[in-house]
């Protein structure tokens, strides 16, 4: 009976030392000279929401499959990773849908604002439209 008593004094003790948890102060509301978003990487791939607005995940339009009516697919390469076709409709990356797509470009749009990304510019070989004279 004595060891009990003692283990229970000493756990009612051991229970007293622990700190109480603090309660820490809300952030303010109001934005800060002090702290500034990151547009790093990092950001743009969480979709994090910057003094401009959101900022789109880093993306390179591949190829596109469209229509007149802007209706189809875009194949593209989401910050880096191998390039996936996407419908319209359908979700790119953190919350950011295809919206439109083009013979030219596709549109994508979060929280009413919205993206262009156009397909890079192609650089031709000029060897590979060499006329090829054969003797007869």
């Amino acid at each position: 009976m004595y060891a009990l008593s003692v283990v229970i004094v000493v756990a009612a003790v051991q229970r007293l030392r622990v700190p109480a948890p603090r309660i820490v102060p809300a952030m303010s509301a109001t934005q800060s000279d002090k702290f500034q978003v990151d547009q790093s990487p990092e950001a743009r791939l969480l979709g994090v929401e910057t003094t401009g607005g959101l900022t789109p995940p880093s993306l390179v339009l591949n190829g596109v499959f469209a229509n007149s009516k802007g209706l189809g697919a875009a194949v593209l390469s989401i910050e880096g990773q191998p390039a996936v076709s996407v419908a319209v409709g359908e979700e790119v990356a953190n919350g950011w849908k295809l919206v439109q797509v083009d013979p030219a470009f596709a549109v994508i749009e979060r929280s009413g604002q919205r993206s262009k990304i156009a397909l890079p510019e192609q650089q031709t070989d000029p060897n590979q439209f060499r006329i090829i004279k054969q003797n007869p």
